[in-house]
Formats: C-alpha cells, structure tokens, sequence
C-alpha cells in the first residue's frame, strides 16, 4: 500500500513516453497531434508530487526514480522546441 504512490509516479511518465515516442515515429495512428508535448506539463508535477510523497513516505528507490523520470520528461518537450527551432527555423 505504501508503494503506489512511486508506482503511480513511475507509471505516468512511462505512458508519456510512449505517447510522445509514438507521436514521434507514428507506429499507431492517433488523431491527437500535438497533445503527447502538452501532456508533460500537466501531467508531470502530478507525477512528481506523488514520488515525494512516496518518497517521504517510504524512501525508496521506486519514489526518487520516478521523481526524476517525471523532472526529465517535464523537461523533454522545451527541450524539443529549442532544438526545433534551431534547427528548422520559426
């Protein structure tokens, strides 16, 4: 019972990515264009409020991964639209 705080702050991120990979790669055709580098910004600090809680609650491995998993992925999509724009112009 303890756990699924870091479970869930691990899970969030890890469907993210597989959101934004597929966004990327279009392996599945999905008609949401350009939410899966808008879901990190909402989704994230929630990810990442659950793996302290976790973490304070428990201090284990699990929480501080997902805290930084969710850190990472809150990052990704700046990062994404520096390098675009650098890269292909406004």
């Amino acid at each position: 019972m303890q756990k699924i705080p870091g479970l869930i702050s691990i899970l969030i991120p890890s469907v993210l990515t597989l959101l934004i990979i597929n966004s990327l790669f279009d392996i599945v055709s999905l008609k949401i264009q350009g939410m899966p580098l808008v879901f990190p910004f909402i989704l994230c600090p929630i990810g990442t409020i659950l793996g302290s809680v976790g973490y304070k609650m428990n201090r284990d491995k699990l929480s501080l991964v997902g805290i930084i998993f969710n850190i990472i992925l809150f990052l990704f999509p700046i990062l994404y639209n520096i390098v675009a724009i650098l890269t292909q112009g406004p």
